[in-house]
């Protein structure tokens, strides 16, 4: 298996049946990625989707590539490490997303979150984003995930499996960008959303205030079945 295999097989996966696991955390992305842009358009004159939604969504391919590409690679020690403390991870993990809904929630309340509203402090946070929602997720097995896994998984091809995992975790974030980059062009089209971007904003923040107790209550186990339960 080759790199472009591995990127198009994390790609494709959005669009196919398997989109059913990636909606663990998919929906939160997008209310993430559009409540940062709706809270940049009720405080900036002219936002502009590269610095303001770009550089986040960079930041959050890395972070969730990292911190996913390492969970995948069991034959890594580091891997093992993570693994082992999973559960306390995933605690810190719902505490990170709980603060970016908060944030996301207060920005145009409170003066001092507001004068410091910048690409590379949304870039920041959407880099902690990205490394929550990798701990949080629990991804199911597609047919190039699990040959990926194979590989990884042997302690001398782990690094090979660990280089593909990565290549399949850009492919996820691209089909996230992708489609959070269509849900804002469109929505930056609705007159009724422009006109109520404080509301908008508000329901993203409400939005990702849910995977943040999903995670504190350790109960994402049970999301994932309930969605699961309707292809069975």
């Amino acid at each position: 298996m080759g790199a472009g295999t591995a990127l198009w097989g994390g790609f494709h996966s959005f669009f196919s049946i398997w989109q059913v696991c990636l909606v663990q955390i998919s929906p939160f992305y997008m209310a993430f990625i559009v409540g940062l842009f709706l809270a940049t358009a009720g405080q900036k004159d002219n936002p502009t989707i590269g610095r303001w939604v770009g550089l986040p969504f960079l930041a959050y391919t890395v972070g969730f590539t990292v911190i996913y590409s390492i969970l995948i690679s069991s034959g890594l020690n580091i891997s093992k490490s993570l693994l082992y403390n999973i559960s306390s991870l995933r605690v810190a993990a719902g505490v990170a997303i709980l603060i970016a809904a908060m944030y996301i929630l207060l920005i145009d309340r409170i003066c001092a979150l507001r004068c410091k509203l910048s690409p590379m402090l949304l870039s920041a946070l959407s880099l902690l984003i990205g490394l929550s929602f990798a701990l949080i997720y629990a991804p199911c097995i597609t047919p190039t995930m699990s040959d990926i896994m194979s590989i990884a998984s042997k302690p001398q091809t782990a690094v090979q499996g660990w280089h593909l995992a990565v290549f399949y975790g850009i492919g996820i974030c691209a089909a996230f960008g992708v489609t959070g980059m269509a849900l804002i062009l469109l929505l930056r089209r609705s007159n009724f959303v422009m006109q109520h971007t404080r509301l908008m904003k508000n329901i993203c923040g409400v939005i990702l205030l849910i995977p943040a107790l999903l995670a504190l209550t350790g109960t994402m186990r049970h999301f994932k079945a309930f969605f699961l339960g309707f292809m069975v």
